[in-house]
């Protein structure tokens, strides 16, 4: 099996300077695997490898698109049970909805699904991060800042923070809720 400095020369240069798309398709699930375990590092290939399936993932064969869809669904369910993560959780929104153009609504559901502390942190981080975000009008960034004002994103700091694991937990989980508090009372 492949492993991360084996691929990590192919991907920095995936497509623009070696190999086509077909051959990248062929490397293609084992790197998206590497990103996920964090053995290939995701703050530096997640957006450059996912910029190349966002080009031509549309005009893929139907089982390529659906393995598209599943990977980044469990992608974004790793995601939000483990904190931190080389792909933060705006990365992977930004992959989910902006990039692949995937509804973002049953992520968010899900992610409200998720009762847990990491999922909290995110959400934490996420807050404190969005505030510094340049608005956008697109439809799902919108969709992204009402949930974050909503009381799904309020609910899961609040029962976080009741359970915390730390008092520096409950520190970070507090001040994202009064950050969004702030932000209601506009």
């Amino acid at each position: 099996m492949l492993t991360a400095s084996a691929l990590d020369a192919y991907a920095w240069n995936a497509v623009s300077t070696w190999g086509d798309i077909d051959e990248f398709k062929h490397y293609l699930p084992r790197l998206l695997e590497l990103l996920i375990l964090e053995e290939l590092d995701g703050y530096l290939h997640a957006e450059s490898l996912m910029g190349w399936v966002d080009v031509a993932w549309r005009s893929w064969r139907q089982v390529e698109q659906e393995a598209i869809v599943a990977v980044v669904r469990a992608w974004w369910q790793v995601t939000l049970n483990h904190y931190p993560r080389d792909v933060d959780v705006m990365t992977m929104i930004e992959i989910i909805a902006d990039g692949l153009e995937l509804d973002l609504a049953p992520h968010l559901a899900e992610w409200a699904s998720h009762n847990t502390e990491t999922a909290a942190r995110h959400l934490a981080w996420l807050v404190r991060d969005f505030t510094m975000s340049v608005a956008d009008d697109t439809g799902w960034y919108m969709l992204l800042d009402g949930w974050i004002r909503g009381p799904a994103s309020a609910e899961i700091l609040e029962t976080a923070f009741f359970s915390a694991s730390s008092p520096e937990v409950a520190q970070e989980l507090s001040d994202a809720l009064e950050i969004h508090r702030v932000w209601n009372r506009r």
